[in-house]
């Protein structure tokens, strides 16, 4: 907690006096998407090959800085309700940073849908254009839920999979 030294023995005592007596109440929200928020080839920064790294280009809207605030309200409350002694709440600040924020998801980039001229993959997850190329991961989805996409991105994966084995038979579009 606050105060505790962060080393020697005093840090000692205080780990074992608490080890047993803390928790954690975090939140995971969704984040919309937004146009100002993309993906593009990185102008300066180079891979060992010469090509261009992946560009990132995010942060939080007015939506993402509201409910954070709003939520972290509510966590503050559930701590309460539990008589905790020692509550406080993480400001991510207005800013979305590497640093401060370790949970991200962050999705898309190559967003799955019925239609070429709107998506990049189909829902197999295989290109529009390029129909040997399966795109596989959270690259497909174009917002995050709530929760984590693991269990999703897992399922996606094993369809994928089956249809790979399919274009392997019979190479065109599965759609």
């Amino acid at each position: 907690p606050p105060g505790t030294p962060r080393w020697g023995s005093e840090w000692k005592k205080a780990v074992a006096h608490y080890y047993r007596r803390n928790m954690t109440i975090s939140i995971h929200a969704t984040c919309l998407s937004y146009r100002h928020n993309y993906l593009d080839l990185d102008p300066t920064y180079k891979d060992a090959y010469g090509l261009p790294l992946l560009r990132m280009t995010f942060d939080w809207n007015e939506n993402e800085l509201r409910m954070m605030k709003y939520l972290n309200e509510r966590c503050i409350e559930i701590g309460r309700a539990l008589n905790g002694s020692r509550l406080g709440g993480t400001n991510k600040g207005t800013h979305f940073g590497i640093t401060g924020y370790q949970s991200t998801h962050n999705v898309g980039g190559a967003v799955m849908g019925s239609n070429p001229s709107t998506s990049v993959v189909n829902k197999y997850l295989q290109s529009w254009d390029v129909s040997n190329l399966f795109v596989v991961g959270g690259s497909a989805f174009p917002q995050q839920p709530a929760n984590g996409p693991t269990e999703t991105i897992g399922m996606l994966a094993c369809w994928a999979a089956d249809a790979i084995k399919d274009y392997v038979r019979n190479p065109a579009s599965l759609v």
